[in-house]
């Protein structure tokens, strides 16, 4: 028996049986495209992370160094201050010291008398 077109039954079962296989066919090669499209993702994911966590542990370093010299300039800017201030006390109680001498010997020396 002849369908439409001139195949016979038997021709129209081996055809859509080659359709058949042709499609599963190219369905595994979909599959397997796309497990191949997901390890790559996920090779690229998983590499994405580790720079990313380079970058903010290289990030942190560089905080913490500014943050050190920051503190090492702010006390190295107290210190001279306070530095300046014992040598303004230091001048003053030597300006004084002359007076303070003589204040001292003429109360001794008038307790003597």
């Amino acid at each position: 028996m002849t369908a439409k077109g001139g195949h016979s039954d038997e021709n129209l079962l081996q055809l859509i049986a080659s359709k058949e296989q042709e499609l599963e066919h190219r369905v595994a090669q979909a599959r397997e495209q796309a497990r191949a499209l997901i390890d790559d993702a996920q090779r690229e994911a998983v590499a994405l992370l580790e720079q990313s966590r380079r970058e903010a542990a290289q990030f942190a370093e560089r905080t913490q160094a500014e943050i050190a010299r920051e503190s090492e300039a702010a006390a190295a800017q107290r210190l001279a201050q306070a530095e300046a201030d014992a040598k303004q006390v230091s001048a003053r109680a030597a300006e004084r010291m002359d007076r303070a001498v003589d204040l001292v010997v003429t109360r001794v020396m008038g307790g003597l008398s």
